[in-house]
């Protein structure tokens, strides 16, 4: 620790502008873990529970549908650190031989704004946005808390991976605090802030927050309704913590020239669907807060448009003044933040469990279908697609059913194949479980454990699947031993390189 407060107090200013020009914005940007939009108050379902963001919100704008492009946190994160796809920027899981760590030749935030004279630090509050995952790259200074996976078997010989929760996170206060006391304000610089407190209940708010406890836990221990309220607790207390960071920024002057984007990873299941955990694609799991606010900038106050996390990237590097290394797959939010009409955006999104072990939910007969989901939204349309059992495959319209409860998949045909052809065009696809790369970072034991999973041999997924072209999706309607008009296969037995 010592070592860290030296290094970001050493961290010196290089000037960054020419004589007479304007200084250029210093970004802070906090990225909320496991945090969901309608439980941000000023998204007006829930009050009382983050009063310091809704006054962020009040003084910026606030982005009403924000998707992010995962429900698990290292391949969310890339995407907002890239403004990229899942499938463009390739973290797509948490645990595998590979394919769990950001390439080097991939741009950040970090690495690009340093290249542009900007300091950079990132102080985190848990191992999934460690070193671990790639995320390190372009930062003078990263506070992370870097671990290994561990690998237990079960009774069945099923491995699942997983990291010490308890010990490789810290609380919302703790973050602040390190915050608080280490950054100097050198300018321009690019501070990124991660909070974990709503992730889990293995660290909660301090005991005088939580009682009487009886509001939260039933008499064995179990939070209640499951955990709703003490959801929200964590909410507000990492809430509190937020409004001490921006207060000891305002202070010291740090706030008057500075971007701040406020979002989160993912959301979280309290139950909805069945499921009280991420992983899914539901907009429990997938819709989250985005708040920018600007200086000197005449902002909406909110916009009702579809918009996405890989927006973020594009749109600081707009404000910053600074051309992007490599095309994104986001676009910048000015002309919404601005009050213009901007083109429409369609979101996209997957969760790979079938070749996470980190994710044992995918092998549980009850999530069966949730192996590999991919999802396309088109607002208000919104398709969750599962090609190893497309029958299970689900079509909502937002606008008339916000909570996901009527599958129009088998009704609306038409509008099930435009958006099936909209994911191919996009060609997301994994066709196979992750393979071993030199020099990847993972021990013998992840090697052994995913061996005994079966992706050696024996393997219980089927990884034989692969879409080349929008029209080998339709061939499912005509039934299993139908074949692509275009290149010819079976809709269910076409391997990568093959097809049209």
């Amino acid at each position: 620790m010592h070592r860290f407060l030296a290094a970001l107090t050493f961290l010196v200013l290089v000037p960054a502008c020419g004589e007479g020009e304007a200084a250029r914005p210093n970004v802070i940007l906090i990225t909320l873990d496991t945090t969901r939009a309608d439980f941000v108050s000023c998204y007006g379902v829930h009050s009382g529970v983050t009063p310091h963001l809704d006054r962020l919100a009040a003084s910026g704008t606030r982005f009403d549908m924000a998707i992010s492009t995962a429900g698990v946190t290292p391949v969310s994160h890339a995407s907002i650190l890239t403004g990229m796809n899942n499938h463009t920027h390739q973290l797509r899981v948490l645990s595998a031989p590979s394919g769990y760590t950001l390439p080097d030749d991939v741009p950040t935030l970090a690495t690009t704004l340093a290249k542009h004279g900007y300091h950079t630090a990132a102080v985190h509050s848990a191992f999934p946005v460690s070193r671990n995952f790639g995320f390190q790259r372009g930062f003078e200074v990263f506070e992370d808390l870097n671990t290994q996976m561990k690998h237990l078997t079960n009774d069945k010989g099923q491995v699942k991976s997983i990291w010490d929760v308890q010990n490789f996170q810290r609380r919302s206060d703790e973050t602040t605090d390190l915050v608080a006391k280490s950054l100097k304000g050198e300018e321009p610089f690019f501070l990124w802030i991660h909070y974990w407190d709503p992730h889990d209940w293995d660290k909660l708010p301090p005991d005088e927050v939580l009682a009487p406890k009886e509001r939260f836990f039933d008499a064995t221990g179990a939070p209640l309704r499951p955990g709703i309220e003490l959801y929200k607790a964590e909410l507000n207390y990492q809430d509190e913590q937020i409004g001490r960071l921006f207060a000891g920024l305002e202070q010291r002057g740090l706030l008057e020239n500075t971007i701040l984007v406020v979002t989160a990873d993912h959301g979280q299941g309290l139950m909805e669907h069945g499921w009280a955990a991420h992983r899914l694609l539901y907009q429990e799991q997938v819709h989250v807060p985005l708040i920018v606010k600007l200086p000197g900038v005449q902002q909406a106050p909110s916009v009702q448009d579809l918009v996405r996390t890989i927006d973020v990237a594009p749109t600081v590097l707009d404000y910053c003044g600074v051309k992007p290394e490599r095309p994104f797959d986001g676009r910048s939010l000015r002309a919404l933040i601005e009050g213009r009409r901007d083109e429409r955006r369609l979101a996209f999104g997957d969760q790979i469990n079938g070749y996470d072990s980190n994710a044992g939910m995918a092998y549980r007969e009850d999530r069966r279908y949730d192996q590999f989901l991919y999802m396309v939204v088109d607002w208000p349309h919104k398709l969750i697609y599962r090609p190893l059992h497309p029958e299970q495959s689900e079509l909502y319209d937002l606008a008339t059913d916000p909570d996901e409860a009527h599958n129009l998949y088998a009704s609306e045909a038409a509008l099930a194949v435009r958006l099936r052809r909209e994911l191919a065009r996009s060609s997301p696809w994994v066709p196979g479980p992750y393979e071993s790369v030199t020099g990847a970072e993972q021990d013998e034991a992840a090697h052994r454990a995913l061996a005994e999973l079966g992706y050696a041999a024996g393997q219980t997924v089927d990884p034989t699947w692969s879409w080349t072209c929008p029209e080998h999706m339709d061939a499912l309607l005509e039934g299993p031993k139908s074949r692509c008009g275009r290149c010819q296969s079976p809709p269910l037995m076409i391997k990568r390189g093959e097809g049209g």
